[in-house]
């Protein structure tokens, strides 16, 4: 018997697609696009294409696990029952708390699975235990901070709306590998007459299908905004009626705007003067000019900065308030779930610490000082892998007197370290409703298959060791569907008519905002208007106006002069997410090699060729890469795709052993692609043949310009 059910796209992925997945004899057989999503519109990416080879991979974890002998690559597991492995955990819990107390427990969690129930299902459990928090900021926290500065909220025109613009900017974004589906929108614009321009720092996929491409050194966006609204305001192309009724503080931007002619902005990003002013003109004389902005510009240590500045840029030509005009970067403020109610904050004794996900190396190394952690719980997160600085990790996971849980889908980096590994289901297996942050509707999967094997999902984890540790709140006996009604039953949900019986009905929602405009009535800032001057910046002791700020690790620092360093930038791989891909056999083989790509003239100085293998350094680690030579990477940038388990690797280590720890300048996010390296054939000790090594760990995230 051959069945279809709709569901919802599970990954860490802005456009959350629908999808149609063919079940026959109790087998997932085929998985398409769901054809009738008013956004996704049937499409789907090539990571998804292949999905099927994770929920049937030789890899995955059926049954719960215990190690045998020693931790690390290549560690043994024995089958144990749910009863076994529960209990074993629960006691370890018991055990911490008594003698160190509750904060010595940590959990991990990220976004390996963006299923609003089972993300968020293990809050109120470590709540309720009085763990340690995790601030979990990996990968909107730096951007929405910086749109929290200058528009009041995570939100933007609907990337829907590009298929009216005249013009469209792709600012540090890679649709064509990360947000497909906003493709068909600016393709209906092309075919309208739009120009399409990339600005970025190498040029991809996407670069490669535009107008233009404009390549610009890794962490100065923000000179390069400042010296197009220069422009903007030295030519006239303004528009003074909406800055006058929409904008807080244009007088005292236009007096920054002064410090930032084309020329300086050239001498700060590499771009020549001259493209700055066609950039400016360009987008100034347009009628409806839109700006796409990636996640990824939010990935350096001035990132925040960087993303508040370039959403200035749209006020100045009234752009916010033109049809098929404006600028996207997350949705996340256009939802309004009441996910306190669900997860409980109010149970967490006061004073209990938090850490930060980016630093859960420290965490784990005694670094950061307070109670030691000695019971780790991962779920939805492949820490070895994907953690900034994952050295540290490692080093802290290798530790014998930390009692590691890993709940996982597939035998990954992380679960060498496991002292227990639990099964985890597939989207296929496991229901759940789902917001998004690239566009603007729920959506609900009501799951296709049972779970293989053994698997049990978070939710249903987190209620069984509740029950194990005596926790009698009656949130942990709800069903899964009752929770989902809880967290949806908010006043302004219930005015749009957003229940979950709705969305059980029509599969899909859109959430209750003017998505065309979404700042038709104001902006969601203390002001009302968009804001060129924060004050709230000011009192935190920021810079409250937009400004470019250099970096500690980049070239304007005058401490890494005449070093001959690369700026190292690691931006997703093709057909992987995170480092979901890495279990699927056709994923693997479509990415190929990962390679390290730098310009002919930064190869031939460093007596590079192409294909040999090369040593990657910076202050955190090395890395082992065959060399890839490409006039696609500017001088004085190399390129890393990620994210790759260290078993697929040559060498055995991941791309993140190359990154830090440290935080970005608001929103506490990670700091991805600030990373200074040296290159060297794989033989050479010290990074560079004869040269010093890299040092300096500890330097802070960003500086004052010299």
């Amino acid at each position: 018997m051959k069945q279809e059910f709709q569901t919802i796209c599970p990954l860490d992925c802005p456009d959350a697609c629908s999808l149609l997945l063919t079940v026959e004899e109790g087998r997932v057989t085929a998985l398409r696009g769901d054809p009738g999503h008013p956004f996704t519109q049937g499409l789907i990416c090539t990571k998804m294409r292949t999905y099927t080879d994770i929920i049937y991979a030789p890899g995955r974890i059926l049954h719960p696990m215990r190690r045998v002998g020693p931790k690390g690559p290549g560690a043994r597991f024995e089958r144990v029952s749910w009863e076994e492995a529960l209990d074993a955990a629960a006691a370890r819990m018991r055990e911490a708390s008594a003698r160190w107390g509750a904060e010595s427990i940590l959990p991990v969690s990220y976004s390996g699975t963006m299923g609003v129930l089972n993300r968020n299902a293990g809050q109120r459990f470590f709540h309720r235990l009085g763990a340690s928090k995790l601030l979990r900021t990996l990968c909107t926290a730096a951007c929405k901070a910086g749109l929290d500065a200058t528009l009041g909220a995570g939100l933007g025109n609907d990337c829907a709306g590009m298929a009216r613009s005249d013009h469209i900017l792709l600012w540090g974004t890679n649709p064509a590998t990360t947000n497909m589906h906003i493709l068909p929108f600016i393709q209906a614009a092309r075919e309208k007459g739009a120009k399409v321009t990339v600005i970025d720092v190498y040029r991809h996929r996407t670069a490669k299908l535009a107008d233009a491409f404009v390549p610009v050194r890794p962490g100065t966006d923000a000179a390069l905004a400042l010296g197009m609204m220069h422009v903007l305001v030295r030519e006239g192309l303004i528009d003074r009626g909406y800055i006058g009724r929409w904008t807080l503080g244009f007088e005292a931007l236009r007096k920054r705007l002064e410090e930032y002619p084309p020329e300086r902005a050239e001498a700060v990003t590499g771009v020549p003067a001259a493209e700055v002013e066609r950039l400016a003109r360009e987008y100034g004389r347009a009628r409806a000019p839109f700006v796409r902005m990636g996640i990824g510009l939010s990935r350096h240590a001035n990132g925040a900065m960087i993303v508040r500045t370039i959403a200035c840029l749209p006020a100045l030509v009234g752009a916010y308030a033109k049809e098929g005009g404006g600028l996207f970067e997350i949705s996340t403020g256009a939802f309004g779930l009441d996910l306190a109610a669900y997860e409980r904050p109010e149970w967490s004794p006061g004073g209990t610490r938090t850490i930060n996900i980016v630093e859960v190396g420290k965490a784990l190394t005694g670094a950061l000082g307070g109670p030691p952690v000695k019971v780790l719980f991962v779920y939805h997160c492949a820490a070895a892998a994907t953690l900034p600085d994952a050295g540290a990790v490692r080093r802290g996971l290798l530790r014998e007197d930390l009692f590691t849980v890993v709940h996982e889908i597939l035998h990954t980096d992380t679960v060498d370290y496991a002292d227990i590994v639990l099964p985890a289901p597939t989207f296929a297996e496991s229901p759940d409703f789902f917001t998004s942050y690239g566009q603007y509707f729920f959506g609900l999967n009501e799951g296709a298959i049972p779970p293989r094997g053994e698997a049990k999902s978070n939710y249903e984890v987190f209620s069984l060791l509740a029950e194990r540790l005596g926790f009698e709140e009656p949130d942990f006996r709800e069903g899964l569907w009752e929770a989902a009604a809880r967290i949806l039953d908010t006043p302004r949900l219930r005015r749009a008519g957003i229940t979950l019986e709705a969305l059980r009905e029509k599969r899909y929602l859109q959430a209750p905002l003017n998505t065309a405009n979404p700042f038709a009535g104001g902006f969601p800032t203390p002001s009302g208007r968009l804001e060129f001057y924060s004050e709230r910046m000011e009192r935190m002791g920021l810079d409250p106006l937009p400004a470019h700020v250099p970096l500690a690790e980049g070239p304007e620092n005058p401490a890494h002069a005449g070093r001959g360093m690369l700026q190292l930038v690691l931006p997703p791989g093709h057909h992987f997410l995170n480092s979901t891909g890495n279990g699927g056999a056709r994923s693997m083989k479509g990415e190929g090699e990962q390679r390290l790509f730098l310009h002919p003239e930064d190869a031939r100085e460093r007596g590079l060729a192409e294909g040999e293998p090369v040593r990657v350094r910076t202050a955190r680690g090395s890395i082992v890469r065959p060399l890839r030579v490409t006039e696609d990477v500017p001088r004085g940038v190399a390129i890393i795709p990620g994210v790759r388990a260290s078993r697929h690797s040559p060498d055995g280590r991941g791309v993140n052993e190359l990154t830090s720890q440290a935080l970005t300048d608001m929103g506490e996010g990670p700091c991805y692609h600030t990373n200074l390296a040296e290159a060297a054939p794989a033989g050479a000790e010290n990074g560079r043949e004869g040269g010093p090594a890299l040092t300096g760990a500890a330097i802070p995230a960003t500086t004052q310009a010299p």
